[in-house]
C-alpha cells in the first residue's frame, strides 16, 4: 500500500471512488449539517484541496492502483496573541469499508501529520461527529485525546 499525493489523471476516480462515498457517510450522519452542493453529488472534486500549499490531500494506493482511502488536511495559523506553532488540522478522512481496521487510516494520518511537521506545525486536531463511537475510539487508540469541545446551532 502506498500513501501519497494524488496523480493528476487520478483525479476524477479519486472524487468518484472516495470523496463521493465519505461525502454520503457525512451526509448520512447528520444531513442538515452536510447537505451536498449538487456538485458534489455529481462531480466531486480534488479543487478545494489542491488551490493552495496550505491545504492538501494523500490517497492510499494499492499495488495494482486501486484506490482505498484518502486523508485531507489543512495549516491553521495560530492566532497571534498565542507564542504557539500552527495547527495541522485534518478536515476529512475516509477509508473504502473492505479496508477498514487493516492500518489503512493510521498510515493516512501518519502521512498528514508529517506533513504538518514539514511546515512547522506543532499540534495535530480533528474533529468526529459525538455519535460515531467507532471513529472516536480509533483516534484514541491513535494517541488523540479530546481537548475541547466544538458546539454549533444554526442562525
Amino acid at each position: 500500500m502506498e500513501i501519497r499525493e494524488p496523480r493528476p489523471d487520478e483525479h476524477d476516480r479519486i472524487g468518484t471512488e472516495l470523496l463521493r462515498p465519505g461525502y454520503h457517510e457525512a451526509e448520512q450522519r447528520e444531513p442538515e449539517y452536510c447537505n451536498l452542493t449538487e456538485q458534489a453529488r455529481t462531480t466531486p472534486s480534488l479543487d478545494s484541496w489542491l488551490d493552495a500549499d496550505e491545504r492538501t490531500i494523500f490517497v492510499a494506493v494499492t499495488d495494482d492502483g486501486e484506490l482505498v482511502g484518502n486523508v485531507s488536511g489543512a495549516v491553521s495559523p495560530t492566532p497571534p496573541i498565542y507564542d504557539r506553532p500552527p495547527v495541522v488540522y485534518c478536515d476529512g478522512l475516509y477509508v473504502r469499508p473492505e479496508y477498514r481496521r487493516e492500518g489503512v487510516a493510521t498510515d493516512l494520518l501518519d502521512r498528514l501529520v508529517d506533513w504538518g511537521r514539514e511546515r512547522d506545525c506543532g499540534f495535530f486536531s480533528l474533529s468526529v461527529h459525538v455519535d460515531n463511537e467507532r471513529a472516536t475510539a480509533f483516534f484514541e487508540e491513535y494517541g488523540m485525546a479530546q481537548a475541547y469541545r466544538s458546539m454549533r446551532t444554526s442562525i
